[in-house]
């Protein structure tokens, strides 16, 4: 279900560096991504203290998941360092992140990305860069017909 190289797949001919195909995400912070990070870290913290562990062992873990917790939490409420501010996509596969301390990175999209009305994450490499990086976009942290637009260009991408 991918663009070929000399034609789209619906239209037979859309240009990949068309505006119309270009999508600018102005994230915000998401209360809903902020609620999942809380019910998941204390789902992870009553698991922990109730497992057979030693009480060192469970300190130690748990206070790795408050640090976790607490920066998963600054990213949902878009104030983390590396926390995405602004994304451009289109659909050559260009991605261009403005983030949260103002620095601009380019990169290219990987394939596996999770498009869902509920929830759709991106997976890109910036450029120079060995692994891939995730940005989650949650509905409620961007404007609804620039999320809709998103979701669309990356199922037909």
């Amino acid at each position: 279900m991918a663009a070929t190289g000399d034609g789209f797949k619906y239209s037979g001919g859309a240009p990949a560096n068309d505006p119309a195909w270009r999508v600018v995400i102005v994230l915000g912070p998401s209360s809903r991504t902020l609620a999942w990070v809380v019910a998941v870290a204390a789902a992870a913290l009553a698991a922990t203290l109730a497992a057979d562990l030693p009480a060192p062992a469970k300190a130690a873990i748990a206070c790795a998941l408050g640090i976790a917790t607490v920066r998963a939490a600054r990213r949902a409420r878009q104030a983390g360092q590396g926390a995405v501010r602004r994304f451009t996509v289109d659909l050559s596969g260009r991605v261009e992140v403005e983030r949260a301390d103002g620095r601009h990175v380019a990169g290219r999209l990987t394939d596996d990305a999770f498009v869902a009305p509920w929830l759709t994450v991106l997976r890109w490499v910036p450029e120079g860069a060995r692994y891939s990086r995730s940005i989650v976009v949650a509905p409620d942290a961007a404007q609804a017909e620039a999320f809709r637009r998103l979701r669309i260009l990356l199922r037909w991408r």
